[in-house]
């Protein structure tokens, strides 16, 4: 006899225990109440709800609909009982979910449906979700049987109601329509909410919202929430992009202890114009910053998507997206990166429709790859840079380059733990070195770069190759100046400091100006970092170094060549790192001789061939 059948027997009915449902509820903002006991959960704000269906939105009446969906809403309590019903009234779905559903059909990477209902999580172990099907004022009910039949006294024997251990339970309500509870009835002797817990904010589009895990338990703000140990306010709406006004009143209803902002990618399906996007984007972020002064507001980048099914609209500013972010984020010191694309690998196996909405595996792997940005980032890049500088100064010989960057201050440490470093420059490669091949492998995964890395030694990189899809290696010789000794070569060659008025001679004699990213030649002239060789008054040759320090870019000019200029200006280049205290060293590929042969006369160490490999995806 279920537990429903109880409740239509009225002498049974008796022995019984129910609580309110509202008494229950995690993960939202307030209740509507609708009489005779019903509620319906809100996870924003009345002030909110007015700006989502103001004018000022892209599209308000999507927005109300998506708006008025439970995602992140729960029943948290600890019970007796062996069985709950659950008192819900759910409303169809509405348009928005249903066109998303429509466009599951091609994929074979979708949920079975039912895609979105209640379901439960009950002392760790998970429940399917259901959908209840029926309508009317008294709604539905919908039971969940929390005793684990593996622990039944013998087989097929199930506890007495009321005699069971305590259960800690978890109710998820549908996260892609709407809808009211009741109550929680039980068979037990108790039912006691448990307190509510700190929130993790999320703010974001359907991507955030749940489209389309197939199970509200199972979306990436649920699973990072509960990483971290939160409660989560899931205001992610399906069709939404930065929209300024749009948090007011909500640093009054929530006190989060970490945001989560994931926006952006609505911007690819329309016309849009640069100018009033920026504006929207840099406001948005300003007011969620200024909303909450005490909270870590995490700002991701757009995520991974196919461009097969549904192409990019031709007129759309989404290309300008991601630097956009990225600008905005550095220029508030309480905004805080998270590269999105690296959330999750580039496949559609991980999305229910195939190329943009996280299926149920790729919702775990955004919420375990968030996670660990968030808690390795949670200290200073100061912190992790000077751990770093501790963790290698002893050895490895081959981590040297990481080590060098770190104490120059070069470029951000963004792991560095016993088994790990992970070193990235801007706009250029990412340095890893590691032993721990889990360990390196999460690293990899959260912030190394998908065009170039730099693998110090030759342990880790059969791993790197097979994780990021780098598949061509060239290998190079570290050289590194390990004597303290000023070189001071006597020479009566001219050789000065460039200053940025050489900057276009400079460029145009390089040999790989591809090596340079924007503004950096200016930096190193205006630094004075790069150093000229003149004869007759005209610059002949130059040196100077690269963005981690590594001393390059030396060039002789044709007819200037076998005078003693290479050796002259490297030589003055040593020195001038010597002097600031630095430790010269260099990259030199192993077919290039007349460099190597240039290293081993200046007293540099050269390191074997597979000391450092360069893995790329194309040559």
């Amino acid at each position: 006899m279920s537990l429903c059948d109880f409740m239509d027997d009225k002498d049974m009915s008796q022995l019984l225990i129910s609580a309110p449902a509202e008494d229950l509820l995690h993960g939202a903002l307030w209740t509507e109440d609708e009489g005779k006991g019903w509620v319906k959960p809100w996870r924003f704000t009345k002030g909110q709800l007015k700006a989502l269906g103001s004018c000022r939105a892209w599209h308000p009446g999507l927005y109300r609909a998506m708006a008025a969906c439970t995602a992140g809403v729960f029943l948290e309590f600890e019970t007796d009982s062996s069985s709950i019903v659950v008192e819900v009234r759910v409303e169809p779905f509405p348009k928005g979910s249903r066109d998303v559903f429509d466009d599951l059909a091609g994929s074979s990477f979708a949920p079975e449906e039912p895609y979105d209902g209640l379901s439960c999580d009950v002392d760790g172990r998970h429940l399917a979700c259901v959908l209840p099907e029926g309508e009317g004022e008294d709604g539905e009910r919908v039971e969940f049987l929390l005793d684990d039949p593996d622990e039944a006294p013998e087989q097929g024997v199930q506890r007495l109601p009321g005699l069971g251990r305590k259960h800690h339970v978890r109710v998820w309500l549908p996260c892609l329509t709407s809808c009211s509870v009741k109550r929680v009835v039980g068979d037990g002797n108790s039912i006691v909410a448990v307190p509510q817990r700190r929130h993790l904010l999320v703010i974001g589009d359907s991507i955030a919202q749940g489209f389309v895990a197939g199970d509200p338990a199972l979306t990436w703000p649920v699973l990072l929430a509960d990483k971290l140990g939160l409660d989560v306010v899931n205001q992610g709406v399906g069709g939404q992009v930065f929209l300024p006004g749009s948090t007011v009143g909500l640093n009054e209803a929530a006190n989060p202890a970490q945001v989560v902002v994931e926006l952006g990618e609505n911007y690819r399906y329309e016309p849009c114009q640069m100018m009033r996007v920026s504006r929207d984007v840099k406001t948005s972020l300003f007011e969620i910053a200024e909303a909450f002064p005490e909270a870590p507001v995490w700002v991701m980048t757009p995520m991974w998507h196919s461009d097969e099914r549904h192409p990019t609209n031709p007129k759309s500013c989404f290309s300008q997206i991601p630097d956009l972010i990225r600008s905005c984020v550095a220029a508030n010191p309480q905004l805080r990166l998270i590269e999105g694309e690296r959330l999750l690998a580039p496949s559609p196996v991980l999305m229910a429709d195939g190329y943009e909405h996280p299926n149920a595996q790729g919702s775990a792997a955004i919420a375990e790859r968030c996670a660990y940005v968030m808690e390795t980032l949670a200290e200073s890049a100061e912190t992790r840079r000077q751990r770093a500088i501790e963790l290698l100064s002893d050895g490895p010989d081959e981590a040297f380059p990481i080590l060098e960057s770190a104490r120059r201050g070069a470029g951000e440490v963004y792991v560095a733990e016993k088994g790990v470093c992970v070193l990235s420059l801007p706009g250029h490669e990412t340095f890893v070195w590691g032993t721990d091949r889990a360990a390196t492998r999460a690293a990899l995964d959260a912030f190394a770069s998908r065009e170039l890395v730099c693998v110090l030694g030759d342990e880790m990189v059969r791993d790197v190759k097979a994780n990021l899809g780098l598949r061509h290696d060239e290998p190079c010789h570290l050289v590194v100046y390990e004597s303290k000794e000023l070189i001071k070569i006597k020479s009566s060659l001219d050789i000065r400091v460039l200053t940025p008025a050489y900057s276009d001679l400079v460029l145009s004699n390089y040999s790989h100006p591809e090596y340079l990213r924007d503004g950096e030649l200016e930096s190193l002239l205006e630094h004075g970092l790069v150093l000229g060789g003149f004869e007759d008054g005209r610059l002949c040759a130059f040196i100077g170094e690269h963005s981690e320090g590594a001393i390059g870019m030396l060039e002789v000019f044709p007819e200037f060549r076998r005078r003693g200029w290479g050796l002259a200006l490297e030589a003055a280049k040593i020195d001038q790192q010597l002097e600031a205290g630095l430790v010269p060293w260099g990259e030199v590929w192993p077919d290039n001789k007349a460099s190597l042969a240039l290293q081993k006369k200046l007293g540099m160490t050269v390191y074997p061939e597979n000391s450092m490999h360069f893995l790329s995806r194309a040559k």
